[in-house]
């Protein structure tokens, strides 16, 4: 055979016929095709990708706050956030500008204002913000002696007081960084910073170098920036009297065990409320009381019983560990400062159910819904656990919030109490949170009130403005109703 002969047998036994001499290369340039494609592809993507990341926002400066003290090494940074750097320097744009002010507001400013000004003119840092450390204590003098709720330092802002409800901004240079990180500095011990630095977030308690004004500290990074807001502790503890609750929760103090709970909003006065009912049993048994704080606010001292408070993280490493040591600890009542995850809530309802009495705090709009927000924090298989277990410990639920009176010179504390009784129990056990309503607002010989009657209450006595008691009503056309018959409203 010749050799032409030979090569084409070649062909046609690789190929499988004589007419497709290269056919067996074909699924190779496929591959090869589908290799380069996918290459151009990917390259094109990275360069847009290049592109566009050069056109991106220049990263955050420097974070001040993860400067640290000479001879102590900085734990490592947290990845910087992509937001745009704070403008606080003085003389730009005010970041923050009140709402129009009333009458009084108008006169509390002007003393806020010129007692920051003779402030800043003793001061002898010259006007640089919180170097001098006067000017921080100043400030917190003249929230004391102003009755203001709240000090706020933020950067791109002026210091800002929380004074009946509404911000009040002192006229001062907006407030840098720097500022906040010195303002901070000078009231944390270097233990406290270090937890800072790790959890971009702290709660402790602070007392002026004179003694005489404790504040809640709650410092907090945003936008690579420290905030830092100084809650006013009052020096004496409340009485009953005082706080405007209903009467039948002056007896609160006399319960034996169970659960009591005081729920709403933040800063409605729950804290003072609990340290009022622990203050009552100090004065009239004979009890060792435990309390578990984050931070602790109002100092007890031993009366008739011992009152042995535990900070978190000072003294403790959480709630729920610091409840079941308690268990261990003798106690006759314990006071957890607020009910922050399941097992706090587990060994609270535990500790409730073996003969101690509980209290403790809940952000919650009202009573029964109270109830509902607990059972809703469990998984749906525990639920009716819970259920039956609250039946059987609640005692008694108080709501509040606080309103601002009609003159607008303070506010005033709007209460609704529930007190757990077998009727309730029963609509609780069975999840029905009408029945507990309709028990609450025909529950007055048990002393029960609903927030809807105090509302109305303070409205015709003329305390607060009617509108207000509309607008915070459950029923708004119920309250609208009665006030209307009252002639209040239109």
């Amino acid at each position: 055979m010749s050799a032409a002969g030979s090569e084409r047998q070649r062909r046609e036994f690789i190929c499988g016929s004589a007419g497709c001499d290269f056919a067996f290369l074909i699924p190779l340039w496929r591959f090869a095709f589908r290799i380069r494609l996918k290459s151009i592809t990917t390259n094109a993507l990275q360069k847009k990708g290049a592109a566009m990341a050069g056109q991106r926002r220049p990263t955050q400066p420097t974070n001040p706050m993860l400067r640290q003290p000479s001879g102590r090494q900085a734990p490592a940074p947290a990845p910087e956030l992509d937001a745009p750097a704070i403008e606080a320097e003085e003389g730009s744009s005010p970041a923050f500008q009140a709402p129009p002010m009333g009458q009084n507001t108008m006169v509390i400013q002007q003393n806020v204002q010129r007692k920051f000004n003779q402030a800043v003119q003793a001061d002898a840092g010259g006007g640089e913000a919180f170097y001098g450390a006067s000017l921080l204590n100043q400030l917190l003098e003249i929230a004391e002696s102003e009755g203001a709720s709240d000090l706020h330092l933020t950067a791109g802002a002026p210091p800002v007081l929380r004074i009946n409800g509404k911000l009040v901004p002192v006229e001062a240079k907006l407030l840098t960084p720097d500022d906040t990180e010195a303002g901070l500095r000078q009231i944390l011990t270097d233990r406290e910073m270090e937890r800072f630095y790790e959890h971009r977030a702290l709660d402790c308690t602070h007392t002026t170098p004179d003694g005489k004004n404790r504040f809640r500290v709650s410092a907090y990074v945003q936008r690579g920036a420290i905030t830092v807001v100084f809650r006013r502790i009052p020096n004496q503890v409340m009485n009953f009297h005082q706080l405007g609750l209903p009467q039948a929760a002056g007896k609160l103090h006399t319960l034996k065990d169970g659960l009591i709970l005081c729920v709403g909003p933040t800063g409605c006065g729950k804290s003072t409320t609990l340290a009022t009912i622990i203050d009552q049993i100090n004065e009239n048994f004979n009890y060792n009381i435990i309390t578990i704080e984050d931070p602790i606010e109002y100092v007890h001292r031993h009366k008739r019983s011992l009152v042995n408070q535990r900070e978190l993280y000072s003294d403790t490493n959480s709630f729920a560990e610091a409840l079941h040591f308690a268990l261990r600890e003798d106690p006759n009542v314990i006071m957890v400062g607020e009910m922050r995850d399941i097992e706090s809530l587990r060994t609270a309802l535990t500790a409730a159910e073996t003969g101690h009495l509980v209290l403790s705090t809940l952000h919650a709009i009202d009573t029964v819904n109270t109830i509902d927000r607990i059972c809703a924090m469990f998984p749906s298989t525990e639920q009716e656990y819970i259920r039956m277990q609250l039946s059987m410990v609640l005692r008694a639920v108080i709501a509040q919030r606080l309103l601002p009176t009609r003159a607008g010179d303070k506010r005033v504390m709007v209460a609704e109490l529930l007190m757990v009784t077998t009727a309730v129990a029963n609509s609780i056990r069975l999840g029905q949170p009408a029945l507990v309503y309709q028990a609450l607002e025909t529950g007055a010989q048990h002393g029960m009130v609903a927030m809807d009657k105090s509302l109305i209450d303070l409205a015709r006595k003329g305390v607060i403005d009617p509108d207000v008691a509309i607008r915070q009503a459950r029923s708004q056309k119920k309250v609208a109703e009665q006030l209307g018959r009252a002639g209040m409203v239109q």
